[in-house]
Formats: C-alpha cells, structure tokens, sequence
C-alpha cells in the first residue's frame, strides 16, 4: 500500500518544494501555477492543493472510507 498524507503533510511538502526553489514565486512560475494560489494553499485560506499542485509535487488525491468500529 502506498503511503497516505494528510492535508497537513501536503502543505509541509509544498513549502519544503517552496524553499527548495528558492521561493513560492519561483516554485510557482516553475510549475506555471498563479503565485497567489500556492500562497492561499499554505495559508490555509479555505484552498487545497489542486492537480497542477499536487502533480508538482507528485501526489494524487485519493478519497478513502473506513468501516465504523
């Protein structure tokens, strides 16, 4: 099974990528992705990360469910 990452681990990665570009501008225009969007994404402004993100980051979205205990 592939491992799974919360949303908390998603954004943690983002902005490691982030400085590891130099910048979230410079991460961005890497990805032809709007600046301002990666911002709201680690700002948490009511924004996840969406397909050009996470396939920047080489994710996917995947939606799981559990059994009730």
């Amino acid at each position: 099974m592939k491992k799974q990452l919360t949303l908390n681990e998603v954004v943690a990665l983002l902005r490691k990528r982030c400085e590891e570009h130099g910048s979230q501008k410079a991460f961005a225009e890497m990805h032809d992705i709007s600046a301002q969007y990666v911002t709201d994404v680690l700002h948490n402004k009511r924004r996840e990360p969406g397909p050009k993100i996470l396939d920047a980051l080489g994710l996917r979205k995947v939606i799981t469910y559990e059994v009730k205990e």
